[in-house]
């Protein structure tokens, strides 16, 4: 490999597409915060759940209120529009595909949804369906996914 297709394969990796990582994430704790208060969500809690300054905070949700994924005037509360609600149920799929697939793969519970929720907002929607698919074939046999098991185990 040259260095000039590593350069340009960095570059590819790194290309943006639609909502970033960052803004999938605000989109993810204003959906969550949403549904655990069941009432409205400020930016301050925002800003809380996910340990950033306010000001950050105020400069992602004006972003995603421009591309149309929120509502929000200042100083009122956010509530995700349509495409932002259609953007968390894919993070969710993703996420819940990730999670399940480390399950089967030996992960423990909680550490799979923290490794989920670090790898759902990297993945482009290709590799996120080639888990998801892994994903079902291992929950559809478990006489595989336990040699897969041993065979990782033996690996370590």
């Amino acid at each position: 490999m040259s260095k000039g297709y590593r350069l340009e394969i960095l570059k590819k990796g790194h290309k943006k597409t639609g909502a970033s990582r960052i803004s999938e994430e605000y989109l993810e704790a204003i959906y969550e915060l949403t549904t655990a208060s069941g009432g409205p969500v400020r930016p301050i809690d925002v800003s809380r759940i996910l340990n950033v300054k306010p000001s950050t905070v105020n400069k992602v949700i004006r972003r995603l209120r421009d591309m149309g994924y929120i509502y929000y005037e200042p100083y009122r509360v956010l509530t995700l529009t349509k495409r932002g609600e259609e953007a968390v149920i894919r993070l969710k799929r993703r996420h819940d595909s990730l999670a399940s697939t480390l399950q089967h793969l030996g992960m423990e519970p909680v550490v799979a949804e923290i490794e989920a929720e670090r790898l759902e907002h990297s993945l482009s929607e290709e590799s996120a369906r080639l888990f998801e698919i892994l994903g079902e074939i291992l929950s559809e046999n478990a006489e595989l996914a336990e040699q897969v098991r041993r065979l990782m185990k033996a690996k370590q």
